[in-house]
């Protein structure tokens, strides 16, 4: 099962997060999300570990203050699963709006193509 690890200390390493989780089961991969230029910690990542291991490392570590930061650990698919729903509520909510100018094929008085905005 995955997991999903969030306001990690800035100073906490794969390894550390590693040793965190080792003592609940196998772990299967650890990963920290990182700022792509300069490397920083961005305070999030996952472990994946199985899954009766990791209902119980969400039980004993999630809120778990570590370098003065409360630890939030929970199933990757329960936020997932939450994102779906969110998208799929906000595709149904949109309604399609016609603008009466270009619902006949008529001008609208809109470039809609790219050109180089020099008079071309």
């Amino acid at each position: 099962m995955k997991l999903s690890i969030g306001n990690i200390p800035q100073t906490l390493k794969e390894e550390d997060l590693e040793k965190l989780f080792a003592e609940f089961g196998k772990i299967e991969s650890v990963s920290i999300k990182r700022d792509k230029k300069t490397g920083t910690s961005l305070g999030y990542g996952s472990v994946e570990i199985a899954d009766d291991s990791a209902n119980k490392a969400i039980e004993a570590l999630n809120g778990k203050e570590i370098e003065g930061k409360k630890i939030a650990v929970v199933s990757a698919s329960t936020l997932t699963a939450g994102n779906d729903t969110d998208k799929s509520k906000e595709k149904s909510s949109q309604s399609k709006k016609v603008n009466p100018k270009s619902a006949g094929g008529g001008f609208t008085g809109v470039r809609k193509s790219g050109g180089g905005g020099r008079g071309k």
